[in-house]
């Protein structure tokens, strides 16, 4: 891993760009979902059900965890971290699960504006892109350079929600998906002169997404999709 240690007990490199990423996920989730869950009381927001509460309130502890994981490192508490990330194997299979069914019932609910089938995709294969970062970095937690890039980058694949909230419209907000994966890409090439390996896999997946997401959504597949769930 290169980063800059000058002195022993002085920060390195990635003791500030990494927890200030968390901060930054921490900082979209907030501004992006602030009105309808944070201010207004969170566990007392007025969600359309019971189901909607639980998804919003374990996705919002992956994100404290990921920012108190981070800031763990920065300070040199290693064990407190690792017994910590004991939960990632609970959160991530419970977010997967939740998220999916909180995205069949958003659609039985209501028709987005976006289109049911473009919302459907894009969700899908967030939650997917997430799962596989995630799980990738858990199994690389030994290998700490990968790790902490891999468990930022793939908590930034599922920003799409929080970021669609700021009404910015959806070509912004997918510029904004795309480029949240260049500030790593950026660090990768000022501390190590070239982009880690895990740093790529994840910006291109990233891209392919965004790049995919339209057309792929357009197949007659997912229209069929959106109609069985909608009568299951």
């Amino acid at each position: 891993m290169a980063t800059t240690v000058t002195a022993a007990g002085k920060l390195r490199t990635d003791d500030v760009f990494f927890p200030a990423m968390a901060v930054l996920i921490l900082g979209i989730v907030v501004t992006g979902f602030g009105k309808s869950y944070f201010l207004a009381g969170m566990v007392r927001a007025k969600l359309p059900n019971v189901l909607v509460h639980v998804h919003g309130a374990v996705f919002v502890l992956w994100i404290f965890l990921l920012v108190t994981q981070a800031w763990l490192v920065a300070a040199h508490k290693v064990k407190w971290h690792m017994k910590l990330g004991v939960l990632s194997l609970v959160l991530v299979p419970s977010m997967s699960i939740l998220g999916v069914l909180t995205l069949f019932d958003f659609l039985r609910r209501t028709e987005p504006d976006e289109g049911s089938e473009l919302l459907l995709v894009g969700d899908l294969e967030i939650l997917l892109l997430f799962v596989v970062l995630t799980s990738w970095g858990f199994l690389a937690r030994r290998d700490a350079a990968s790790h902490k890039r891999l468990m930022i980058l793939g908590t930034l694949a599922i920003m799409g929600p929080a970021i669609a909230r700021w009404d910015l419209g959806i070509p912004v907000a997918l510029g904004m998906i795309l480029a949240l994966p260049l500030f790593v890409v950026a660090y990768d090439l000022w501390t190590l002169k070239r982009i880690h390996r895990t740093t790529t896999v994840a910006t291109l997946l990233t891209a392919a997404w965004v790049f995919t997401l339209g057309p792929f959504s357009k197949l007659a597949f997912w229209h069929q999709c959106v109609n069985w769930i909608r009568h299951t």
